[in-house]
């Protein structure tokens, strides 16, 4: 699996931007292989019989391959192609399938910009 990721601090200024990275990386699963990866720090990581809550919103873009994402409201299936976008304090899980792999990009970021925004939408992802 070729991954590379970056964990960034941030300093009260940046918090009074509204907006500030937390997390950018990317990631090739190959079929076979284990999933999550790793090497990332324990707020991070996570086993898919546990899942994990994040304290941040994070998009994760798919590129290449498939898998399935659950939450408490519900089990999705991730294509080629699909944006998965998590909330902060929401439980959740995902993998590539197995047999095929996949290749990820995602971001987390936090701030009172995403929170405002979020509150003003009510958007659902097509469950399966």
């Amino acid at each position: 699996m070729d991954s590379s990721f970056k964990y960034l601090t941030h300093s009260s200024e940046d918090a009074d931007w509204g907006l500030y990275l937390s997390v950018s990386g990317s990631a090739r699963v190959l079929p076979g292989a284990e999933y999550p990866p790793s090497g990332h720090p324990a707020g991070y990581n996570f086993s898919w019989h546990n899942g994990r809550i994040l304290h941040e919103y994070q998009i994760n873009y798919i590129t290449e391959g498939g898998g399935t994402l659950e939450t408490n409201s519900g089990k999705y299936f991730i294509n080629e192609g699909s944006v998965i976008i998590l909330h902060p304090n929401v439980w959740h899980r995902y993998k590539p399938i197995k047999q095929k792999g996949w290749k990820e990009h995602y971001i987390g970021f936090r701030g009172f910009l995403p929170i405002k925004y979020s509150a003003a939408q009510n958007t659902c992802a097509k469950q399966i």
